[in-house]
């Protein structure tokens, strides 16, 4: 509790310091832990899907990441109102002066997508949808508990599929609508993509650090190293089909030299960004290869928990050098209180996680696949 009123009390802090700044703190954090909270709600829906056995063990955990959404959401629904209603100016084509008079704007065909109802509507509409998938995956999961059977677990099942299918478009529209038009001139068929192996790559980690955290304390006996090992294997994965998304991205923009494209990378590496751009590119990409390719490292309690700090922060980094730029349409330096708005944040998104495992049995009681997940070895 104290370090969430430290990080909020810092976050006013950076609205007093510049108001501009305050919101594109708040849309970065707000992002950033609800695309934790939502992952971790395609991970269960994936695995129902899939008919997946070996996250049986830890299941609960990320369920209770997903209880996170609806706070989330609410945060993220303010930072989209203030710019609807033009009290912050962080999505620039939102002025009818520049949808009145810019050329791109007005001959690319951005202006059939990004109309300002349209866009309220269809952020209402992902938050909506998120928050409803995730709540009933929860709510089937512990009717399981009392009820036990297969009735469960059959419904969640089909509701699982139809979130991928919502998810799957949300995801990346999402990222166009709140992210990608903070560059409206800018555009990449690749930028859905690479947010959601961003995110994806996040939520797996702090999956990893939840499951070695209870571990550790007893919380979680059945637990092998394998479950361990798997998971920090998905981490490493993730951590280099970002990459290849990252550099494809890259590369098209780079040969191909068209002005709306390059425009993006020119405000990164040419401003005070670059050194951002080179630690996010060496953290994310090099740190994992180098520290997790070996089967032992992947199975190495502490070193796994140690490389999921880094690669956290390697995406975080990530998050705001892909914000700033152009929320700000300068260089920025980071401050202190941005870091200790986003420690707030951070330990919001713990409480909320805390509160729904302790809501509910840490092993699933009845899952048809629990026996299958307590047998897991590799």
């Amino acid at each position: 509790m104290a370090a969430a009123a430290v990080g909020l009390l810092s976050l006013v802090g950076t609205f007093i310091m510049d108001v501009q700044y305050g919101w594109a703190n708040l849309l970065l954090n707000a992002f950033w832990f609800t695309a934790i909270s939502l992952a971790a709600s395609f991970f269960v829906a994936v695995h129902y899907v899939g008919e997946g056995g070996w996250h049986v063990g830890f299941k609960r955990v990320p369920e209770a990441m997903g209880q996170y959404l609806p706070i989330g959401s609410a945060i993220l629904l303010l930072v989209v109102l203030g710019g609807y209603f033009h009290i912050h100016h962080l999505w620039h084509w939102l002025d009818p002066e520049v949808q009145a008079n810019d050329v791109i704007y007005n001959t690319s065909g951005k202006k059939v997508w990004l109309q300002n109802e349209f866009w309220l509507i269809r952020t209402l509409v992902y938050l909506g949808g998120w928050i409803f998938f995730a709540n009933k995956l929860r709510a089937l999961s512990l009717k399981e508990d009392l009820e036990g059977g297969m009735s469960s677990h059959k419904t969640a099942y089909k509701w699982s599929a139809g979130f991928l299918v919502f998810f799957a478009v949300t995801s990346s529209t999402s990222s166009w609508d709140w992210l990608m038009s903070l560059d409206f001139h800018w555009f990449s068929t690749l930028f859905g993509w690479y947010i959601f192996a961003g995110f994806f790559v996040s939520a797996l980690t702090t999956m990893l650090l939840l499951v070695l955290w209870l571990k550790k304390n007893g919380y979680m006996p059945h637990l092998n190293q394998s479950h361990i090992h798997d998971l920090a294997k998905m981490m490493f994965a993730f951590s280099i089909f970002w990459t290849y998304l990252w550099f494809s991205q890259y590369m098209l923009i780079w040969y191909s030299n068209i002005p709306e494209e390059i425009n993006y990378f020119l405000e990164r590496f040419s401003t005070g960004y670059q050194p951002w751009m080179v630690l996010m590119l060496a953290i994310n990409f090099a740190f994992p290869l180098i520290v997790l390719m070996h089967r032992d490292a992947k199975r190495n309690y502490n070193l796994a928990f140690v490389a999921g700090i880094v690669v956290l922060l390697g995406h975080f980094i990530d998050m705001y050098q892909i914000i700033m730029p152009g929320a700000m349409a300068k260089y920025v330096p980071v401050s202190i209180l941005s870091v200790l708005a986003m420690i707030g944040f951070m330990a919001i998104f713990l409480l909320a996680t805390f509160r729904a495992l302790g809501k509910a049995a840490l092993v699933p009681k009845h899952h048809p696949f629990l026996n299958e997940s307590k047998q897991h070895h590799i």
